[in-house]
């Protein structure tokens, strides 16, 4: 299968991919995790959203959004790998995708709000904690950074 991800702002995506990639968030955030914020919001419009979809282009395999913050810089959110997948290091794959793509962008490091069920993954890839924990949708977060070399 081939498994280099697609980067493509909303405007760039076909009505498919677009639909495969909420489809998949949706699953994962509003009925496996039960969070009940808005799905899609503002931020997509500008963010680019990193995927991969399956053979046969009818379901995302792993999803998230990378997007500049004001405050924060870059950032990205809404990781979600479909649950047929896991344990496959789709998630791993796709943060390597990421990080790739921000070095293009001669960013430094990279943010994002991290359930703290998922901040062992993150931390293996070499992120850091650096706040408190905090509620998000009704789930535990923490602020992690890695600085990108």
């Amino acid at each position: 299968m081939n498994e280099n991800f697609s980067l493509k702002q909303i405007d760039e995506m076909s009505g498919r991919e677009m639909f495969c990639v909420e489809r998949l968030r949706t699953d994962v955030f509003v009925t496996e995790q039960k969070i009940t914020l808005p799905e899609l919001d503002d931020q997509d419009l500008d963010a680019v959203q990193v995927f991969l979809l399956n053979e046969d282009q009818t379901n995302a395999l792993a999803a998230s959004r990378v997007f500049k913050d004001q405050k924060l810089g870059w950032m990205f959110g809404r990781v979600a790998v479909n649950k047929a997948v896991r344990g496959q290091d789709y998630g791993k794959k796709m943060m390597i995708a990421i990080h790739k793509f921000l070095k293009e962008q001669k960013a430094t490091e990279v943010t994002c709000h991290a359930q703290v069920s998922a901040q062992g993954f993150y931390e293996k890839l070499g992120y850091q904690v650096c706040g408190p924990e905090f509620d998000e949708g009704g789930i535990k977060h923490v602020l992690m950074k890695k600085k990108l070399v």
